[in-house]
């Protein structure tokens, strides 16, 4: 819901098409896991296309604006569709990387949140084969279970995680069981092991 204490976006017509964009995408991504596992190729590919016009979408308004588009310019909404957007930008990590870096100039300036950049950062991480921060990120394993991809630092990992303003990853981890079902457990082994290929989960 949005906040009625922000101000009204700059670019009106930037935040629809945003918002529009993550709007269309949002059904898959909220698809619990085994329901995932067994998608129809027709409709892999569907979600695939959507997928690249969405990112081919954000690319534009980041060209046109000069900037990632933040709170200030599109609204908070519009703000968050732009970082789910990136993050599931998985196809084209040379883009994807431009998007963090201007994300992360967001937060600084205050227009965006340290936890958009989080999320973005971990994604980046994670699909170059390295341990992510924060323990936002990911996987479907073969038999439909959640698991998180290989975390940095797992004894740290809350500290972290407050620090960016997310809550504990106890918390995330409820929250993930009760949209996708049981998850497995994070251990510190598993923090040490190389990054699954399976597709990605943003939570």
């Amino acid at each position: 819901m949005s906040d009625p204490h922000q101000p009204a976006p700059g670019y009106p017509a930037l935040a629809e098409n945003l918002l529009g964009r993550a709007q269309r995408a949002k059904e898959h991504w909220r698809t619990p896991g085994a329901e995932r596992l067994g998608m129809a190729p027709h409709a892999l590919a569907a979600l695939a296309q959507t997928q690249h016009e969405n990112a081919a979408g954000l690319k534009r308004i980041v060209e046109r604006l000069g900037q990632w588009p933040g709170r200030s310019t599109v609204g908070a909404d519009a703000c968050q569709a732009a970082v789910d957007i990136a993050v599931h930008s998985d196809h084209d990590p040379v883009l994807q990387r431009t998007l963090l870096r201007l994300l992360q100039r967001a937060v600084e300036a205050g227009d965006a949140t340290s936890a958009q950049f989080a999320r973005l950062q971990d994604r980046c991480l994670v699909n170059v084969g390295q341990a992510q921060l924060y323990g936002t990120q990911h996987w479907y394993r073969p038999d439909g279970l959640l698991e998180p991809h290989p975390i940095a630092d797992r004894a740290q990992l809350d500290i972290r995680r407050a620090g960016a303003g997310l809550p504990p990853y106890s918390e995330q981890a409820r929250r993930l069981r009760e949209r996708h079902g049981p998850i497995a457990s994070l251990s510190v082994s598993a923090a040490a092991e190389t990054a699954p290929l399976p597709e990605r989960n943003a939570a």
